[in-house]
C-alpha cells in the first residue's frame, strides 16, 4: 500500500471514530467533500497547509494525521483521540466533559499510563 493510500485510511478512521461525516470535517478545513473523499482515498497528496486544517478539524497533531504518532516518546490521550500536548488534551477532555486524561510514555518495557486530572482553564 502507498503512503498516500495509507494516509487516507487513517483519515478516514480518525473521522469515523469521531461520529464526524466528511461534510463536517470538510466544512470545519475550508475544504469541500469531494476533495476530502479523494484525500480518503488516495488520489490526492495534500498540501502542508491541509494537512494542518485537516488536523485541526480533527483535533489531532498532524503526526497523528499521518499515522505516526505509536513511534512517539510521550503522548496524551481522551478516549480514542490522542493528542500531542497536555493542553491539547485538556481542551479536548473538557468539551467532552472528561475529568482525566491518560499520558502515555513509550519506555523500553512498553507503554506506561498514568490518568491525570483535568486542570481548571485559565
Amino acid at each position: 500500500m502507498r503512503a498516500i493510500q495509507r494516509f487516507g485510511k487513517q483519515l478516514q478512521r480518525l473521522r469515523t471514530n469521531r461520529g464526524l461525516t466528511q461534510e463536517q470535517v470538510a466544512v470545519t478545513a475550508g475544504l469541500s467533500r469531494t476533495f476530502l473523499t479523494r484525500l480518503e482515498l488516495g488520489q490526492h497528496d495534500p498540501s502542508l497547509s491541509t494537512l494542518v486544517r485537516v488536523a485541526k478539524a480533527l483535533r489531532v497533531s498532524v503526526t497523528e494525521l499521518l499515522g505516526e504518532s505509536a513511534s512517539a516518546k510521550q503522548w496524551w490521550q481522551v478516549g480514542e483521540a490522542r493528542f500531542a500536548t497536555r493542553e491539547e488534551a485538556e481542551d479536548h477532555a473538557r468539551t467532552e466533559g472528561e475529568m482525566f486524561i491518560a499520558r502515555y510514555q513509550n519506555n523500553p518495557g512498553g507503554p506506561e499510563r498514568r490518568l491525570l486530572p483535568v486542570r481548571e482553564s485559565k
